[in-house]
């Protein structure tokens, strides 16, 4: 398996960057953070938070070891941030698999054939009322409340994120793309996809974004900062099966698909609907003949 990746990361309108970010194809590790605008030190925060993904990712991701890690990172920065809060948001490949996770409202986005097939949830006041039905999802850009955040790192001693998301088991083609609210913000998911569909690698898809980026936002608002990567499989690889992951954070082996009878089932059914036919088609006829 070979990932083509690129990464990108920029102050926006602001003075400062606070955003991190860790790109590392080799181990399989993608992490942005984005550090709180408003509150004191988030560069500090962030960046605690990206050198514990550093040091402490090892391998064996599912769905709770994930988990863990980002409750270490919020450890983490409640001690190294100095006061400081940041998103999170990371994507881990192993063994044919990409799994991942967030905290906040920094996201990550999965593709196959050109098409989003899963993302991650904000944790956030917009995402709630999106939940409850109060709420577009197309309209949490322009909603007054999408700065209020529900679950960000540094504020408080666990995270107790419930949601985790089930493993991806890669295909050739795949993509994905890990980033901050601030480049979110500005690029629209059908403009993901319709700029991967022209792409013929990670930097032209991620210019292609920031393009688009650029001439909507003028480079006027927050820090900016975004991973992708297209993943590419020679065919000959053989991963073994590994504890998956389900949504309710229980591990067990993938269930092989049962093979379906329903086909059989429909036969035999039209089969006696005939007999059923045909018996009262004779009963009519010895009646009135």
């Amino acid at each position: 398996m070979i990932v083509d990746s690129f990464q990108y990361t920029c102050e926006g309108g602001r003075e400062t960057n606070e955003d991190s970010l860790l790109c590392s194809a080799e181990r399989g590790i993608y992490v942005v953070a984005d550090g709180l605008g408003g509150h004191m030190d988030g560069e500090k925060a962030s960046s605690a938070a990206v050198a514990y993904f550093r040091d402490n990712c090892r391998g064996g991701y599912t769905g709770a070891a994930v988990a863990e890690l980002l409750e270490g990172a919020n450890e983490e920065v409640l001690r190294k941030g100095e006061g400081g809060k940041t998103t999170v948001a990371a994507g881990f490949l192993e063994n044919g698999r990409f799994v991942y996770a967030n905290a906040g409202d920094s996201r990550v986005y999965y593709f196959r054939e050109n098409k989003i097939v899963a993302q991650t949830k904000d944790h956030s006041v917009c995402q709630a009322s999106v939940d409850m039905g109060l709420l577009r999802p197309e309209d949490i850009r322009s909603s007054e409340d999408r700065s209020r955040l529900l679950k960000v790192l540094g504020s408080e001693e666990r995270l107790n994120i419930k949601l985790k998301y089930p493993p991806i088991r890669v295909q050739n083609g795949d993509a994905f793309l890990v980033c901050s609210d601030g480049f979110w913000e500005y690029v629209y998911e059908a403009e993901m996809e319709a700029d991967l569909l022209k792409s013929d690698c990670a930097e032209v898809w991620m210019k292609h974004m920031l393009k688009r980026h650029i001439l909507r936002g003028q480079n006027r608002g927050d820090n900016y900062t975004a991973i992708c990567g297209i993943i590419h499989l020679d065919g000959g690889e053989e991963y073994e099966e590994l504890p998956e992951e389900r949504e309710d954070g229980a591990s067990g082996k993938r269930k092989r698909p049962r093979r379906a009878h329903g086909g059989g089932r429909k036969l035999l059914t039209a089969a006696a609907i005939a007999v059923v036919l045909a018996a009262l088609a004779g009963l009519l006829l010895w009646l009135f003949l």
